[in-house]
């Protein structure tokens, strides 16, 4: 029968060498005659050489100040994996393969001294036959070597799109939320394989729902490689994911020599359907294919996880004739896509780890996501990355790794690149195309002909990449690029003209009532990216620092400039907040400050949004999590996993019930009218329809005093649905803040969703009376069930921006509720969601808190 034995370990040894000195030592013991720069290590593969050097003390932490820097050498050098392995007696059968699924970049392969192939390219596994260099093991020992060369150059951020053909991915080349930081090294798995007369090169289950949603269908599509032309048996069996089984069906076929195709269609009746998070479970199915010879034996097998689901993507209602389709129908139901811009967990994507994505991966299902898109200036994920997305309910978005450079953002069309990228992208397909949670396929990142119009299917580059995914994929949506349509952003001028499809941007808040007219008047069908900026926590950046000053954080800032230049909002936040003066460090506030403003602006962007389904049919942000310490940027998630106010903001917008107001802006004038037209989105009401509730919408002065309430009456069961306006002629405030808090109650008075706001009155800036608040005492004490909290405002003011974090955010703890508004007196129950954790490990931070107390 077909065996399999890995590779992977600990037990590899590097060596690192000046350029061409290895080119010495192809025959050679390793050091005989040449010293390496780097004497042999022990290493694990998979992972990439720096993470090797940073264990073994040649790199200092690539996030510390500017220490990326020194690390900028390793890339270009000559680096050699070296593994000695043995294999079982009689192991060996017709063929065995060495299979290496991702080498990055480029370099030679040697077997027992033996030069046996050259490679190209971090994005397509090398395959090779090598049974007859081999030694078993009464032969002695096989070694393995692998040299890598210095990768090639290619543009970062800044560059010409058309001329960039190296498939390598760029954001490490140095992009605004990663500095240069290039990997080098085995990325992926290292394995050998054996197999009798037949390899089932591929195997393809097209799993789909017949129309009735409930009977599943199976198309399964074998690719083979004969060397033994005969009689043969194919057995297909479905297990369900508990291990019962489902199917099984077998089939007598007759195979020439070469290479074959075969066809069966599997029909295992009524199947348990997969749902987004959000919309139901995640039932999951495993089909094995295997090939046995006219003696019974196995040749080899192969076994695919699969899903039962049917996706679809149709036009927008009141979409522009000719727009493409961005609105996704799964199972025949319509899907709100709410997510994220997915980028690496650390520079090293080799090095992360199942647990890692386990972790990563989580926060966004807990923040009730149900999409990620991974950005085509990344890489093809994992297959740990997929494997948790299908059984939690994350659909993935997957680029082909191309991206805009700001000079030039057209893709490269050559015959060579082309031929290329075809077969890179051949290579991807078939590796992910029987996940259930991927559900678009996509030409790259902001790819656009001149005038920044993004590309379409006329170009050769698109048109290829959309007939490979139409042949190999055929049930996938594909998208030429993001953003699509005629404009790659929307602008206010041309709402209303049916010029905006998919559409980026922006990726700040546009200031005091021109952010709120933006978005209460556009029109994008789809917005699969805007974002706003965040600071790192401040004793984050302080601990970071490495000897830089961290204020003020402004461009004449080494430390800032260099971690996040492209979000630094030293002159925004002056114009909001107030001023802060270069002269004294307010590191803390300003933290405060940028962080308030990032969940202000992107809850609008987003409730916003939602609040024009089905016209528009989705929002994902820019971005969720970052690979780098950056002082501030877009992601929602830090360096280490700790996520920001805007994550727990984001969760209450993004869940399936949620009450929002649409205003005008934050700052009024006494007299003034302020305005507040109140929605209920509501996503899962199924068994709940015609239940009678209210929304309650306050306003309350700082003192928690209630200036005015208005109560509406409605029923559950409509997705978007507008409730009424709430009006208040705005007066003098004790510290010139007012607050709204809408609540959605049963007839029975319980809170179902609830929302608040703060705005100002007659302020010299916005926010500035934020910055005024006094200081308030907030305690946290257990709960009266293990892994829950009580946080109690004890002041007499309230407590704004109440965040709970963990101490050491090694693991993720996720909070059903965060981010808290808190009036005088007021306490809130807090339940950890996916562990137990007690208040000691645990602290707070706030706009205005003076004491953390716990009881």
């Amino acid at each position: 029968m077909s065996k399999q034995t890995s590779l992977n370990g600990n037990d590899w040894i590097l060596t690192g060498w000046y350029p061409n000195h290895w080119e010495f030592m192809k025959s050679m013991e390793l050091g005989t005659v040449l010293s390496p720069i780097v004497a042999p290590i022990k290493v694990t593969v998979p992972g990439a050489v720096q993470v090797d050097l940073m264990a073994e003390g040649w790199l200092e932490d690539y996030n510390l100040g500017r220490k990326s820097l020194h690390g900028e050498w390793v890339n270009h050098k000559d680096w050699v994996y070296e593994k000695t392995f043995s294999i079982p007696d009689n192991w060996l059968l017709d063929r065995c393969e060495l299979v290496l699924d991702g080498l990055d970049y480029s370099g030679e392969i040697f077997l027992n001294r033996k030069r046996i192939t050259q490679f190209e390219g971090m994005f397509r596994p090398v395959i090779l036959d090598i049974t007859e260099l081999l030694k078993e093991k009464n032969e002695g020992d096989n070694v393995l070597q692998i040299y890598f060369q210095p990768t090639p150059e290619i543009d970062g951020q800044v560059g010409y799109s058309n001329t960039i053909e190296k498939l390598k991915s760029r954001f490490n080349y140095g992009w605004d939320w990663c500095p240069r930081i290039v990997p080098v090294g085995i990325w992926k798995d290292v394995y050998l394989k054996t197999y009798k007369s037949v390899k089932l090169a591929d195997f393809f289950p097209e799993a789909d729902l017949s129309d009735d949603m409930q009977t599943g269908v199976i198309e399964a599509q074998l690719e083979l490689e004969v060397w033994k032309k005969g009689a043969y048996t194919l057995e297909f069996e479905l297990v369900e994911d508990g291990g019962q089984t489902i199917c099984k069906e077998t089939v007598e076929i007759q195979l020439g020599g070469g290479k074959r195709t075969v066809r069966h269609r599997v029909q295992p009746g009524k199947v348990n359907v997969w749902w987004p998070n959000g919309y139901g479970a995640q039932p999951l199915y495993q089909i094995k294919a295997v090939i046995l010879d006219d003696q019974g034996i196995q040749c080899d097998e192969q076994v695919q996880q699969i899903g039962f689901r049917k996706a679809e993507f149709v036009q927008n209602e009141g979409a522009p004739e000719g727009a493409l389709p961005y609105t996704l129908m799964m199972n025949g139901k319509r899907i709100f896509l709410k997510g994220v811009n997915w980028t690496t967990i650390t520079p090293f994507y080799g090095a992360v780890t199942p647990a890692q994505y386990s972790d990563y991966l989580g926060r966004f299902k807990a923040m009730n996501t149900n999409v990620l898109r991974v950005n085509g200036v990344g890489i093809f994920e994992k297959r740990a990355f997929y494997d948790y997305c299908d059984r939690n309910g994350l659909m993935v978005w997957q680029d082909f790794p191309q991206s805009s450079s700001g000079i030039n953002n057209t893709p490269p069309d050559s015959p060579g690149f082309l031929k290329e990228l075809e077969e890179v992208a051949r290579c991807a397909v078939k590796e992910k195309r029987t996940h259930p949670g991927l559900i678009i396929w996509c030409g790259g990142n902001e790819l656009m002909w001149d005038g920044f119009i993004p590309v379409n299917d006329h170009h050769s580059n698109i048109r290829m990449l959309k007939q490979v995914v139409n042949e190999l994929d055929p049930q996938r949506h594909f998208l030429p690029t993001s953003a699509s349509g005629p404009r790659f952003n929307a602008n206010e001028p041309d709402f209303r003209k049916g010029l905006h499809h998919d559409v980026h941007g922006p990726w700040t808040y546009m200031g005091e009532g021109e952010h709120y007219r933006y978005y209460n008047t556009e029109d994008a069908l789809f917005r699969s990216e805007a974002g706003t900026p965040g600071a790192l926590r401040a004793n984050m950046i302080r601990e970071l620092a490495d000897g830089f000053q961290v204020w003020p954080p402004t461009k004449t800032n080494p430390l800032w400039t260099f971690k996040g230049a492209w979000w630094i909002q030293w002159d925004e936040l002056n114009g909001l907040f107030g001023p802060f003066h270069e002269d004294k460090n307010e590191l803390d506030m300003y933290c405060q400050a940028s962080r308030y403003l990032q969940k202000e602006s992107l809850r609008y962007a987003a409730e916003s949004t939602r609040r024009r389904e089905p016209e528009t049919s989705g929002f994902l942000v820019w971005a969720g999590n970052e690979p780098y310490a950056n002082t501030s940027n877009c992601s929602l998630i830090e360096f280490d996993g700790m996520p920001k106010p805007a994550f727990y903001t984001l969760q209450k917008v993004f869940s399936n019930l949620h009450v929002s107001a649409r205003y005008n802006k934050l700052s009024y004038t006494e007299g003034e009218m302020f305005t507040g037209d109140l929605f209920v989105h509501e996503e899962d009401f199924e068994g709940k329809m015609g239940k009678e509730v209210s929304i309650r919408a306050k306003i309350i002065d700082v003192f928690g005093k209630l200036i005015q309430e208005t109560v509406f009456a409605g029923v559950r069961g409509e997705f978007n649905r507008y409730i009424g306006r709430v009006e208040w002629q705005a007066a003098e405030t004790e510290y010139k803040l007012f607050i709204l808090r809408i609540e959605l109650e049963t007839a029975e008075n319980q809170v179902l969703s609830s929302s608040t706001y703060v705005f100002s009155v007659n302020a010299d800036y916005p926010l500035g009376p934020l910055r005024q608040l006094p200081k308030v005492n907030v305690i946290m004490s257990a709960g009266d069930q293990q892994g829950t909290a009580v946080v109690a405002n004890r002041s007499n003011t309230i407590a704004v921006g109440v965040m709970i974090q963990e101490i050491n955010p090694e693991q993720f703890v996720n909070f059903n509720k965060n981010d808290l508004i808190l009036l005088p007196g007021e306490e809130v129950h807090i339940k950890c969601t996916n562990k137990m954790v007690s208040p000691d490990q645990l602290v707070m931070e706030g706009m205005n808190l003076n004491a953390i107390l716990e009881e």
